[in-house]
């Protein structure tokens, strides 16, 4: 009976930020027994009951959103059909930026609000801005003590999710929380660093929160890779040592935060799970330390699993699958590339992979940026360092290279209509066109050039994906988050529009 009652370590539920109740069983009371019992049941009552303000949709412009990891459907894809094509000679209008801390995820944006999610000190910050101005609506933090192994900077890497009125947010230590958009009020928290025995990861948490239906319920799934009590390592990096448990992806009920179901012994990777219909069927494709899984959203069953994986000790898989009807692109750095998968009734069937030894300009190798595909071809970041990285074109279903451009480094990108938006990991920001015939550049910003009061505008590393919503563009640095407008009559000059702060 106590174990039934018990909270488990690591797991805290709020309402406006403070605990509602908790449930404690005197070893030698009746009485406090039984007020401990009342008082857990009384929280679960609250718990169920709470529910954050509304969060009214406070935009101006009309148009599309982007609050996960990816955009709509996690495809890198938007829908805006009023970007001025070229861009003017000097580039899109800022409309504002923002000083940024640690960390280098990508803002989310919904209901004319963005969230941004970094470091400062000792602490996580998450702000929320009117997405349109850049006015300051709220700020809320977290203390954290994460330390990288490899002395890389201490701030998020996974984007936040804005699902309604909630938003969830996977800090880089493994807390996961999930608060009101409207206020930023503590909802619920899980530490799942505490509560599964995670051994930290290379880098520590990258996969951001996918949000998902699943039996009748809206789930938060996450990669926690946890681990048996007591699986630490001789030395951190020693990763190949460390055993999963059953508790590899975690689903979280979105209301409450209670776990909803654990699924699979496999370890965390940096690649976020993406959620696609697979003939007549939702599923959860997960692309963990070694291996993908095809999962029920349902259930979290394991439908199907393929590993693909580079054995090299300190490889690792980033870029998210991409998928395309029943097929899924798998693409990585380190060793073997990509394979295109068939999800097919008995399981995952192999249907190309790219040749042993291939060069970045002769696959797609993709680091930790997610490639998108258009009209039947892959646009992506091929290669593993910054000076032999190609922006590449290749076949989806050969894998034969069209074109490949060097001098991005690691970009990222993200597809508009028949153009690409590519951001360099060194602050070229530019408009290609996304055909298999040639290279075509339409427009190029050096934004690392650009002087915005004492420094440059965009300093490097620009590693977060571009974001476009509602005709706004968005792009961060290590240390700023700027706004562009893309809009066709965003050149002319308007008193009424806001300037850059």
């Amino acid at each position: 009976m106590k174990q039934l009652f018990e909270i488990p370590s690591g797991w805290s539920f709020h309402r406006s930020g403070a605990a509602v109740a908790a449930c404690h069983l005197h070893r030698t009371s009746i009485r406090w027994w039984l007020l401990g019992l009342l008082a857990g049941i009384f929280a679960v009552e609250i718990l169920c009951a709470a529910e954050p303000p509304p969060a009214a949709d406070i935009a101006i412009r009309a148009g599309e959103d982007w609050g996960s990891f990816m955009g709509p459907g996690g495809r890198g894809t938007s829908s805006c059909s009023t970007m001025a094509v070229p861009w003017p000679a000097a580039g899109p209008r800022l409309l504002w930026s923002l000083s940024m801390g640690e960390g280098y995820c990508a803002p989310a944006v919904a209901r004319g609000r963005i969230v941004v999610f970094d470091r400062v000190g000792k602490r996580s910050r998450l702000r929320c801005l009117e997405a349109e101005t850049g006015r300051p609506l709220w700020e809320q933090g977290t203390p954290t003590a994460y330390a990288d192994t490899f002395g890389y900077d201490g701030g998020p890497r996974a984007q936040p999710v804005i699902d309604g009125d909630r938003v969830v947010t996977f800090a880089a230590d493994g807390r996961l929380e999930c608060r009101g958009l409207t206020d930023g009020a503590l909802l619920w928290e899980v530490d799942t660093a505490a509560t599964y025995h995670v051994v930290q990861n290379f880098f520590g948490v990258g996969a951001a929160p996918l949000v998902v239906e699943g039996a009748g319920q809206r789930l938060v799934v996450v990669q926690v890779g946890g681990s048996p009590p007591g699986s630490i390592p001789p030395a951190p990096e020693r990763l190949d040592l460390v055993k999963g448990s059953d508790s590899g992806l975690v689903a979280f009920d979105l209301v409450s935060g209670r776990e909803a179901w654990r699924s699979s012994n496999q370890l965390a990777s940096y690649s976020t799970p993406v959620a696609a219909r697979m003939g007549d069927r939702q599923r959860i494709l997960s692309w963990m330390r070694n291996d993908l899984l095809v999962v029920d959203p349902a259930t979290g069953t394991v439908a199907a699993s393929f590993r693909w994986r580079d054995d090299e000790l300190f490889s690792a898989v980033a870029a998210s699958p991409v998928v395309q009807g029943d097929e899924v692109l798998l693409s990585e750095t380190y060793g073997p590339g990509s394979v295109l998968l068939r999800v097919a009734a008995e399981g995952l069937r192999e249907v190309r992979r790219d040749r042993e030894g291939a060069r970045p300009e002769q696959a797609l190798k993709s680091h930790w940026s997610t490639p998108v595909v258009h009209e039947g071809w892959l646009y992506g970041s091929s290669g593993r360092h910054s000076g032999d990285a190609q922006l590449v074109c290749v076949d989806w279903k050969t894998g034969t290279p069209a074109w490949a451009e060097p001098g991005y480094g690691r970009a990222t990108l993200l597809a508009v209509g028949n153009h690409l938006i590519v951001l360099g990991e060194f602050g070229d920001l530019a408009l290609v066109q996304a055909t298999a015939e040639k290279y075509t550049e339409l427009s190029r910003l050096r934004l690392a050039d650009r002087v915005a009061g004492s420094g440059a505008l965009l300093a490097p590393p620009c590693w977060a994906p571009p974001v476009v919503a509602r005709g706004l563009l968005y792009v961060r640095g290590r240390d700023q988050l700027l706004c562009f407008d893309l809009e066709a009559d965003a050149s002319t000059p308007d008193a009424s529009r806001p300037s850059v702060k």
